[in-house]
């Protein structure tokens, strides 16, 4: 690769200017309208490109663990500095394996002057709290996708404020942007590859349980109050006496997650969304139910997820646990189809002829992603850029998540209404 990662992120931030109110730097919604900058600010001095990132990672369970395992390759840009983990099994581990410090509380953390940066890879009812008090301690911030709880869209809010409030980086953990296919696709499509886009589709599906859903799963060494703050775990969320299922799979509860629709969906709408330049979502609805698996969990293991944008596309996402066939992955109108495909993608016209074929130029599996994606971050930390998935791309699709998770358990259609940044059942 001739172009290094920086170019490559300013290259990304010029389509994204000209992509409408669908990206960051773009957009022109009430929360800029308010007075907070879009933008993070330029007149923080930045450090020497060679100069390591001193990171505290909050959470050291299974995603916490494999970034550790990513970043401890990744020393020229990370050093881990601390570790934090409410469950002392987890924490120790870690912080034997990288000499970093340990703590049981984030906020101790955050305190520690050893700490430039933080890596949040707790349940999702944790990220809005967790990132608004890392960025009100000065420190940027790289957050596990979803970027908030479903339930509430005001948490996604709430994070892109202070995020502006405080001039702070902000990455969302969805990798597959630092793919280069998704910036080359929608140059193709401003070029007019295919005219108006009608629709777009894709699919993230498993033909089995996971252990990270299965109720049956146990964590044996979690004992409340010997070496679980079960109180400090649920954080937020209601306060309930310990329960096993709910600390092993927590992805399987409502109050701590959107199951398949934040935890797989995510992964496939936000590439999306910048290919194809759109914004807020206009209206969502979603549909499916427990197919396959009849124990304790309270979400789908089958989602149908339908996303219609003000002037277009209609975005289709299915996910589940019940079936090893994928959708296509592609971006469709009455021309021809942008179709998804390896390393790259094809264009194809209206009689499904292949008229071209492009290779991605970055990061196309899923491995390179997440090495990119973190240097991304690492790079924006030096910079003050805007990394690839800030808190603004972040909030637009958290508008669709909110929105589906609230349809499937109501039973209703969405809309969101962009003027007043609120989404009510129709």
């Amino acid at each position: 690769m001739n172009t290094s990662p920086a170019a490559d992120r300013r290259e990304f931030l010029k389509g994204a200017a000209t992509a409408g109110a669908g990206l960051a730097l773009a957009s022109a919604g009430s929360l800029a309208a308010q007075g907070q900058d879009p933008t993070t600010s330029q007149q923080e001095t930045s450090r020497q490109e060679t100069s390591p990132v001193k990171l505290g990672v909050i959470g050291c369970g299974m995603m916490g663990e494999r970034h550790i395992t990513r970043l401890l390759t990744m020393q020229d840009y990370f050093q881990v500095t601390a570790v934090c983990d409410v469950y002392s099994i987890w924490r120790d581990k870690q912080a034997a394996r990288t000499g970093a410090e340990a703590y049981g509380d984030y906020r101790k953390l955050l305190e520690s002057a050893n700490v430039d940066a933080v890596l949040i890879a707790t349940p999702d009812h944790w990220h809005a709290k967790m990132t608004i008090d890392a960025a009100d301690a000065g420190k940027d911030i790289y957050c596990e996708k979803p970027m908030t709880h479903w339930r509430d869209l005001q948490e996604a809010k709430d994070v892109v404020q202070a995020v502006r409030r405080n001039q702070r980086v902000m990455q969302v953990g969805v990798q597959s942007t630092s793919d280069a296919r998704y910036l080359q696709a929608r140059e193709q499509l401003q070029a007019g590859c295919l005219g108006r886009v009608t629709r777009a589709q894709s699919s993230f599906m498993l033909n089995s349980d996971h252990h990270k859903y299965s109720t049956l799963s146990r964590e044996p060494e979690a004992i409340p109050g010997e070496t679980l703050d079960w109180d400090m775990w649920l954080g937020p969320a209601a306060k309930i006496p310990f329960d096993p299922a709910r600390f092993a799979s927590f992805r399987s509860f409502f109050d701590y997650s959107g199951g398949c629709t934040t935890d797989f969906l995510t992964h496939r709408l936000t590439p999306l969304t910048l290919a194809l330049g759109v914004g807020f979502p206009h209206r969502v609805a979603s549909t499916g139910g427990n197919y396959r698996f009849s124990d304790d969990r309270e979400i789908p293991d089958m989602v149908n997820m339908s996303v219609e944008y003000p002037e277009g596309p209609t975005v289709y996402l299915i996910s589940g646990m019940a079936s090893p066939y994928n959708l296509p992955r592609q971006i469709e109108s009455p021309q021809g189809i942008l179709r998804f495909e390896g390393s790259g993608f094809q264009i194809l016209d209206a009689g499904s002829k292949v008229i071209e074929e492009i290779a991605s130029t970055r990061a196309p599996d899923d491995g390179q992603q997440r090495v990119e994606h973190l240097k991304d971050f690492y790079h924006s930390i030096h910079t003050r850029e805007k990394p690839r998935c800030d808190e603004w791309c972040g909030y637009q699709v958290m508008a669709a998540l909110h929105m589906a998770v609230h349809s499937y358990i109501e039973g209703k259609v969405f809309e969101f209404d962009e003027e007043t940044e609120q989404a009510r059942a129709v």
